[in-house]
């Protein structure tokens, strides 16, 4: 260890090259960390205006159908319900999984009908509390992150959006149309994989043409040496 610290010492051209290396990193990081930034804000920001223009197309067709169903009775209109998850979790882009919740909003007026329904399990419990006190508080499209939580399979980190529906007879419910994150992370774990290949791969090419042209200077000045 002394003999490589020792000759490590006496070696300009590993001084220049080590140097160079470290300084190649601290710039490759900082550039690296500032694009992974940009490109993961972009890929979020255009995630969350798509899923927001398709949960409003979703709310306005929910709300079209319920407004025709007047006067249908309880099993009509719960199929009508089940007709309007569907369409909803099967809209838009396909590769953008999605689930879709009806629940009864806490304030709405006590009915002998439950109309609460959601697709492939997922639970109501899942719903941020944060997303629906804004909801009750205003009816408008509101959105918070969060976990989905199923009945029969693991959670996911997903994105809810709801907003108020009314369903005839029934008084006011709640709709969240919820889009999983899990197409988006792993586009943003490729993006991050690949600044790293390429960043260690230039820090490599950056270390190899120093020690190049360090060899090509260094030669001469040591032959040089030799003869006086």
């Amino acid at each position: 260890m002394t003999r490589l610290r020792l000759a490590f010492k006496r070696s300009l051209g590993a001084k220049v090259v080590t140097s160079t290396i470290l300084l190649s990193l601290g710039v490759i990081w900082l550039a690296g960390s500032a694009l992974d930034s940009r490109l993961s804000d972009g890929i979020r920001s255009v995630n969350l205006n798509s899923s927001l223009a398709e949960a409003r197309l979703a709310f306005f067709n929910a709300q079209y159908q319920l407004l025709i169903t007047q006067n249908v009775n309880v099993n009509e209109r719960k199929k009508i319900l089940a007709e309007i998850i569907a369409d909803a979790t099967t809209q838009g882009i396909k590769e953008q999984p999605r689930e879709v919740i009806i629940t009864k909003t806490p304030t709405s007026k006590k009915s002998t009908v439950n109309y609460e329904m959601s697709s492939n399990g997922a639970l109501v419990e899942s719903i941020p509390p944060g997303v629906r006190a804004k909801i009750l508080e205003k009816s408008d499209i509101h959105y918070e992150y969060g976990k989905l939580k199923f009945a029969d399979k693991a959670g996911e980190d997903s994105l809810f959006v709801g907003n108020r529906i009314n369903i005839p007879g029934a008084g006011r419910y709640e709709m969240y149309v919820v889009f999983s994150l899990a197409q988006q992370a792993s586009t943003i774990n490729l993006i991050q994989n690949s600044l790293l290949v390429t960043g260690l791969a230039l820090v490599i090419l950056v270390a190899l043409i120093t020690w190049l042209v360090v060899r090509q200077v260094v030669r001469p000045v040591r032959e040089a040496a030799a003869v006086a």
